[in-house]
């Protein structure tokens, strides 16, 4: 699947796909993705993230909607969970999924549509490290991260990311057309 797919479609439910961060300490160390659910495919979940077996490109891939759905009201709860969590834990280790398509901070992508999209690159490398999607009147960015991905919008997580990654070099910006 190409990111070229995924532009004009309207998001139907937004979800934040954690693989749960045991023993991290920061919040911006949980490696995090975005799934859409579009208006037109309702049963799928189209994943946003990094490719997991070299951890730089922006990768994009479709599954079945879960069967074990968090509220983004559980969200910062378990993050604390498992952050937390000794080795004697009893929690199992399994991908999380959150639907946060109910609350605030997301309002302005859930029943939007995807209007433009760019992979963001640094100058001089051969591929890029990330994808910033933008909505009328919100964007969601995923850039890597070392133990997989992140992802911020205008009103969810503000770690800078690309920040990082401009000591590599200049960054630039790729419109998909």
């Amino acid at each position: 699947m190409e990111f070229k797919q995924l532009l004009n479609n309207t998001v139907s439910n937004l979800f934040l796909i954690v693989w749960p961060p045991w023993g991290e300490e920061k919040e911006s160390d949980i490696d995090i993705s975005f799934g859409f659910v579009f208006k037109d495919e309702r049963s799928k979940l189209y994943v946003i993230g990094v490719n997991k077996d070299e951890l730089w490109a922006p990768h994009i891939f479709h599954q079945s909607l879960p069967e074990n759905i968090y509220g983004w009201e559980d969200f910062h709860n378990r993050m604390n969970l498992w952050m937390n969590s000794g080795e004697d834990t009893d929690l199992i280790m399994n991908t999380e999924y959150y639907n946060v398509s109910q609350w605030d901070l997301f309002d302005k992508i859930v029943e939007s549509e995807i209007i433009r999209i760019e992979l963001i690159w640094i100058e001089g490398y051969d591929e890029p490290f990330g994808v910033k999607i933008h909505f009328k009147n919100d964007y969601i960015i995923s850039t890597p991260i070392s133990d997989g991905n992140t992802v911020e919008t205008s009103r969810f997580n503000q770690n800078a990311n690309i920040e990082l990654f401009e000591k590599l070099g200049k960054i630039e910006y790729k419109t998909i057309e």
